[in-house]
């Protein structure tokens, strides 16, 4: 046996109350779901940020909520002389181009969903990209964002 520990792909509830409480914020249902199912995958070429698992901490040590604290607020200072509210948004994924994928809590409806938005690090700027996380992963699946 090689001592490596397998992969583990999916989540508890425990892991995610845990990001949800180091966050402030309570995720959509329809990305909590997705999460206990497939934290640590993407989608496409998406980058999802998983939650942190105890059980594999390798694979989820770049965590949702790390990704918050380290990348969302470095950005973030570059508009601080602006004075520009972004607190209703909460980034969950990214391309690789310096935008990030968020939820928009200013608009959560009342099950609890939020639409996801694009943001732009370059303007600050947010352009709709599903009322949902489900309708935003099956617009992903197919290609509707591949230029972002």
């Amino acid at each position: 046996m090689s001592g490596k520990h397998p992969r583990v792909f999916g989540t508890t509830d425990d892991a995610i109350a845990n990001a949800e409480a180091a966050l402030g914020r309570t995720f959509p249902p329809s990305f909590r779901g997705w999460l206990l199912q497939n934290n640590g995958h993407g989608i496409e070429a998406v980058t999802i940020f998983p939650v942190m698992d105890r059980r594999d901490p390798r694979m989820t040590w770049d965590s949702i909520d790390r990704r918050f604290r380290e990348g969302w607020t470095r950005w973030l200072d570059n508009f601080a002389d602006e004075q520009r509210d972004f607190t209703h948004l909460l980034p969950f994924a990214d391309y690789g181009t310096g935008d990030y994928y968020c939820f928009d809590y200013s608009r959560r409806d009342s099950q609890g969903e939020s639409p996801v938005v694009r943001w732009s690090h370059e303007t600050g700027d947010t352009d709709d990209r599903g009322a949902s996380f489900p309708e935003f992963a099956t617009k992903v699946q197919a290609g509707e964002f591949d230029n972002d």
